[in-house]
C-alpha cells in the first residue's frame, strides 16, 4: 500500500452554503473506485463550516471520529451531555460504539 498525494482540487467535493468540504475516499455523493480509503481508514475530510452553522444531529456507529481544528473554534456535543469547544492546534476524538448521537457541530470565527 503507497501513500498518494491528492491536493485539494484533486479531491471529491460537496459545497453547501454552510460547508466547503474536500473528501480524500470516497464519501457521500462522491465516489471514486481509486480513492476507497487506506487500509481500515475510511475517511479524511477537509470541512470548512462557516460560523454559527454546522451539523444536523446524526448517527455514529463503530466508528473513531478524530477532529483537528486550523482556524476558528468548533464546537462538538453529543446526545450523552458531553461536549466541549475545540481550538486551533486542539484535538478531539470521538470513539462511537452503539451509536452516539452528535447533537450539532457549531463553527465560530
Amino acid at each position: 500500500m503507497s501513500v498518494v498525494v491528492r491536493p485539494a482540487a484533486a479531491r471529491g467535493r460537496t459545497q453547501i452554503d454552510w460547508l466547503d468540504s474536500r473528501h480524500t475516499f470516497s464519501f457521500g455523493e462522491y465516489h471514486d473506485p481509486a480513492h476507497m480509503g487506506f487500509g481500515a481508514l475510511r475517511v479524511i475530510n477537509d470541512d470548512r463550516i462557516a460560523p454559527g452553522k454546522g451539523f444536523a444531529t446524526h448517527g455514529h456507529r463503530d466508528m473513531e471520529i478524530v477532529t483537528y481544528v486550523l482556524e476558528g473554534a468548533l464546537a462538538h456535543r453529543d446526545d450523552m451531555g458531553n461536549g466541549t469547544t475545540i481550538l486551533p492546534g486542539d484535538v478531539q476524538r470521538m470513539s462511537a460504539g452503539r451509536g452516539v448521537r452528535p447533537t450539532g457541530t457549531a463553527a465560530r470565527s
